[in-house]
Formats: structure tokens, C-alpha cells, sequence
């Protein structure tokens, strides 16, 4: 808990950071989404010709005053129209002009129109949207948290690796930027990885009223969040099904129906709540996602490659990938060798990883004889009985209470590719459809994505004590306040002469008022006693006595972890945790690794 606080803090200053000091409106769509948000505020939904409106100051649109039909406004467009409502305009209309995000379902504007319409009730409409900027890092930190809810299910022996996670999501420029401003994307991040936390925990433990509560609540949330989220549920629900399935016992044809009962029902409230507006898009624009009628008001020029061009085109995959710290364009120098470094770590520690999942399995082979006979004195089993569940007394009982654990525990692997393909996938076609190669659109796999970083860069030296890990998040970090500093001199040339904490200084003075140097000096500090605050939590998380604590082994998430079963090494380590006359004697439960090989049973807990 300490761990997701401290990177939650992190994430934080950095947030409001670009919350302050990148100008309104000055990002492209954040216009838009504030127009649609206001026009929810107003009671009403818009559509992809209803027109932008100025009512802030500074953002782009018609006069707020300025009232005319969308079938009029669509024909001003049209003819690129400079005067309308009786006015002379500062430049002819285009489809920028347009809430061309109307396109997405309403719940992030129903959030943001709260604070947005606020403001304006109170005369302070700067302040309002201020506000809706910092509601949406709210919002990043309820993803940081489901981000370690998914990574401690999907890992239960790696308490480390969910912090880890969360931070170096937290950090990335790729998650802070949009965090930072009034976008959507936030939003089905948090409702996407908490949905999918809950159908792990539901394959670890079995269907529960908290768990299936919250899948009703987050299966609808997704959906109304994004339309990446309707695509997730195309994985959940039938993952939900089987583990729901696995976990009930009795026959076939019993567990079958209730599987089928938990998955049709969350089908069916999804699309009860959210199931209107896509056959909205359908019924208006010809599809769910309104994807045509956009690409056709928005063309991007050049040729259109073929999906399995872009899959193949290394420039592509480059271009993904830098742009995961924050504007390609901006990436050079330092900044790019950095990310290159990122990469060549990352890629070593996957490296450390596989080398010491193989030396432990080699270990293990070599030395079966003690490890049966560690786990027959100090739990009375036999080599190979598996994890809690599998042997004597409470945890057989519960091994009974899963006849599908196994299964189960598969399926939670095969839930997570099938989602990171299907976003990859959605990338790949809007850039083979003609779109522009937006790294935005794989924010809904970057908790995944962050896990498998972690845990390469926990197999490095020291990272079991997460050294590595806060070096990363630190790096991280720094590049992404970086990036905010030239992405300032990119708007403001003005401001390229200046060094990057004189840019960070006279922007926090022209959008926010006080002292800037004490302001920027207390969110500096809150985000170093952050960095301090995780550096003490992933090391007490490493500490060997934890893998011995009889309260981790008798987690029910090890229990039902498949992955575990089998596990000659685990199975003389719970054991021993499990004997009630040693049960609380960390010394005794980490005399078992001993018996059991030594530095190799260590590996192999750590795994």
C-alpha cells in the first residue's frame, strides 16, 4: 500500500504539473472534449456537426453566443464559410471546428462537466476547466491503483512487481500527458485494467459478491469510458465465463450454465447501459466506433499500406515506441538515447529472467531427494503435492472447493495476450486505414505492458530489492519532465532561449497564480519524498523473510495459483508454513529453502 501511495505521489506531481503550466487548449482535441463535456452539462449530446463554442477563455470554436442548427453549421463548413451568426470570423470554418469526439460514449463527460459547468455557475470558467484537468488526474491515480490490483493477482509471489507497475506507469510521458489535460483516455484506462483485475481475482479465487459486484459496475464503466473498453469486454466476458465455470463444482452441465449465466449477464448490462449509444453511432454514421465518417471529415494524406505492411515496417514499431515518453518530434539528444536505453535494459533483464527460471528448474531436478524429505518432516507430504490446496487439512479443502484452478490460472495468461493483440490490432488498422501511427491508442495495455518491464528489471542485480525499479522510475520521471519543458518551447518559442526550470517558472507564472518558486519547489518535493517513500517499500518487499511469512504462503491467491502446482520447491516451502507446530517461525519455514537447494529454492520463490 505504501508502494502504490508513494508512486501515486509521483504520478501526481507530474500531473499537475502539465495540468498548470501547458496553456489551455493548446494540445489538439482538448478543445473538443471540453466542448462535448459542456454540451452534457447543458443536457444535451452532441454529434460529429455540432459546432465548438468558446466558453473559456482562450478556447477555440464560434462565439459563445453564436447559435445555429448543426445541418447549418455542417453547411458553413462545407463551404469553409469566414462569417456566420452575423459575425465575421478570424479565419474560414474546417471540421476542427466540429465536436469530432462525439464520437466517443458520454461517461468522462458526465465526470468533467461537474467541474467544467461549475465554474461557469460561479463566474470563474478558467477555474472550472482548472478543476476538470484535475479531476482527470484523480482519475490516473484510480488507474495506478487497479494497475496494482492486476499486477498482484496476475503475480501473487511478487508483491514487488505490482508496485513496480504502478510506478513506472505512473512515470511514463505516455500516461502523465493526457492525465494531465481533459481527455478520455485516463478514464478507460482506470474502468479497462480494473475490469480486467477483477475477472484475475475472479480466476484466483472464485466468483464472490464483492468481485461480482464489481464487475457489473466496471463491465458497463468500460464501455461508457471508450470504445477500447467494448473491445476489452469482447475478451472478459468469455474469460469470465470459464472461470466462473472452473470454480464451481458439481457436473458439467451445472458449472456450464452458471458460467454461461455470469457471462450472458454481464453481457447483457453492458449493453443495457451502453448498448444505446453504439447503435447510435451505427444508426447516424454507419458503425459503433463512427470510424469512417471521422476518417472521411479528417483525412490523413499519403499512401494506405495493408495491415501486414505496418505489422513488418520497422519504422512503424520505432515510431510506437518513442512515442511512449511523449511528442516523437521532440525525442532527440539525451532524450532518445535514454529511451534507447530503456529498451537495451529491459531486454537484458528478460534475459537475467529466463536464466534464472532455467537455473532453478535445474536445481530442482538435481535435488528431489531433499526436497521430499524437507517437505515429509516438516509437513508429512510428498514431494510434487503442489501449493496449499493440494495436500493435508485447510488446504485440501480448499484445493477441493477449485476443481478448476488450473484452468483458471490459464486462462488469466490467455486473457491477457488476447487483450494486448486486440489493442495492438486496433493500432495496426487505423494506421493500415490511413490514421497516423498514435502510440494513445496501446495506453489500454500499458499496465500489462508495465508488468512485464517490471518483472524483467526485478531479474536484474539488486532487483529483487527494486533498486533497479527506482532507478527506472526516477529515469522515467526526468524524461518525462523533460518532455514537458520542450514541449513548452515547442508551443512558446519565446520560452526556447530559456533553460528548463526558467520555462518551467515563467509558464506556472502566466497560468497560475503565487509564487511559482514555491509552488514548483513543494510538488518537486512531494515527488521526491514519493520516490523515497517506493524505495523503501520495494525494499522491505524484497526481503528473503517475506517468501518465508506463514501469512503470504497462506495467501488464497498462492493457493490458487496453477501456475505454483507442482512446484517441488513451493510445496516444501508451504508445508512447512502450513504445520501448525511450526506456523509463525520464519527461521524454520527458511530452513526448508536450505533443504531445499540452497540459492536455487530462493530463485525459485522468488519466480
Amino acid at each position: 500500500m505504501v508502494g502504490v501511495v508513494a508512486a501515486a505521489m509521483v504520478f501526481s506531481a507530474l500531473g499537475v504539473l502539465v495540468a498548470v503550466v501547458v496553456p489551455p487548449f493548446a494540445s489538439a482535441d482538448e478543445a473538443q472534449h471540453t466542448a462535448y463535456a459542456l454540451a452534457v452539462a447543458d443536457g444535451s449530446l452532441p454529434g460529429l456537426d455540432t459546432p465548438v463554442r468558446s466558453r473559456i477563455p482562450g478556447m477555440p470554436g464560434l462565439p459563445a453566443g453564436c447559435r445555429v442548427s448543426p445541418r447549418q453549421f455542417r453547411a458553413a463548413v462545407n463551404v469553409h464559410a469566414d462569417h456566420l451568426c452575423g459575425r465575421r470570423l478570424r479565419r474560414p470554418l474546417t471540421n476542427f471546428d466540429v465536436v469530432y469526439t462525439a464520437n466517443h460514449p458520454p461517461l468522462f463527460y458526465a465526470v468533467e462537466a461537474v467541474p467544467l459547468r461549475s465554474g461557469i455557475a460561479v463566474d470563474h470558467p478558467l477555474a472550472g476547466f482548472r478543476a476538470a484537468r484535475g479531476v482527470n488526474i484523480a482519475l490516473g491515480v484510480t488507474a495506478l491503483i487497479a494497475t496494482a490490483a492486476l499486477v498482484r493477482g496476475v503475480l501473487p509471489r511478487q508483491p514487488g512487481a505490482a508496485v513496480g507497475a504502478a510506478a513506472i506507469t505512473g512515470a511514463v510521458g505516455l500516461f502523465v500527458f493526457p492525465s494531465g489535460q481533459v481527455y478520455n483516455d485516463t478514464i478507460a484506462v482506470a474502468t479497462i485494467t480494473g475490469l480486467l483485475a477483477v475477472t484475475v481475482a475472479i480466476a484466483r479465487r472464485g466468483p464472490g459478491p464483492r468481485t461480482l459486484l464489481a464487475l457489473a459496475v466496471l463491465g458497463p464503466a468500460a464501455a461508457a469510458s471508450r470504445a477500447s473498453g467494448a473491445v476489452a469486454l469482447m475478451v472478459v466476458v468469455p474469460a469470465v465465463g470459464v472461470v466462473v465455470a472452473a470454480h464451481t463444482a458439481g457436473r458439467l452441465v451445472r458449472r456450464a450454465g452458471r458460467g454461461l449465466a455470469v457471462a450472458g449477464g454481464l453481457a447483457a448490462l453492458t449493453f443495457a447501459a451502453t448498448g444505446w449509444f453504439y447503435l447510435r453511432n451505427v444508426h447516424r454514421y454507419g458503425d459503433p466506433t463512427a470510424f469512417g465518417r471521422i476518417a472521411a471529415m479528417l483525412p490523413i494524406r499519403g499512401p494506405r499500406p495493408s495491415a501486414q505492411q505496418v505489422v513488418r515496417d520497422p519504422e512503424f514499431w520505432w515510431h510506437v515506441y518513442r512515442g511512449l515518453f511523449g511528442r516523437v518530434s521532440l525525442l532527440t539528444g539525451y532524450a532518445e538515447r535514454m529511451a534507447v536505453g530503456f529498451a537495451i535494459v529491459t531486454g537484458a533483464g528478460v534475459l537475467a529472467a529466463v536464466v534464472r527460471v532455467l537455473t532453478a528448474k535445474i536445481s530442482a531436478a538435481r535435488a528431489p531427494d531433499s526436497l521430499a524429505i524437507s517437505a515429509g518432516l516438516y509437513g508429512g507430504g510428498t514431494r510434487g503435492s503442489g501449493p496449499p490446496g493440494s495436500g493435508q487439512g485447510a488446504g485440501s479443502e480448499q484445493g477441493r472447493r477449485q476443481p478448476g484452478a488450473r484452468l483458471a490460472g490459464s486462462v488469466v495468461w490467455i486473457l491477457l495476450v488476447a487483450h494486448c493483440l486486440l489493442v495492438i490490432a486496433t493500432l495496426v488498422g487505423y494506421a493500415a486505414a490511413g490514421g497516423a501511427a498514435f502510440t494513445r491508442y496501446l495506453l489500454p495495455m500499458l499496465p500489462v505492458l508495465a508488468c512485464v518491464v517490471a518483472v524483467c528489471w526485478r531479474a536484474l542485480p539488486l532487483g529483487r530489492r527494486g533498486l533497479p525499479t527506482v532507478v527506472l522510475v526516477a529515469a522515467l520521471a526526468l524524461l518525462t519532465l523533460t518532455m514537458i519543458t520542450r514541449d513548452l518551447a515547442w508551443r512558446n518559442p519565446a520560452l526556447a532561449s530559456l533553460s528548463p526550470v526558467d520555462r518551467l517558472r515563467t509558464a506556472w507564472a502566466a497560468e497560475a497564480p503565487g509564487p511559482a518558486d514555491l509552488a514548483l519547489s513543494g510538488l518537486a518535493g512531494f515527488a521526491l519524498v514519493g520516490g523515497l517513500l517506493l524505495t523503501v517499500a520495494l525494499w522491505k518487499l524484497g526481503d528473503p523473510m517475506l517468501a518465508a511469512d506463514p501469512m503470504l504462503a497462506a495467501d488464497p491467491m498462492l493457493a490458487a495459483d496453477a501456475s505454483l502446482a507442482g512446484d517441488p520447491l513451493w510445496a516444501a516451502d508451504s508445508l512447512v508454513a502450513g504445520d501448525p507446530l511450526v506456523a509463525g517461525d520464519a527461521l524454520v519455514a527458511a530452513d526448508a529453502l536450505v533443504a531445499g537447494g540452497g540459492e536455487a529454492a530462493q530463485v525459485s520463490a522468488d519466480r
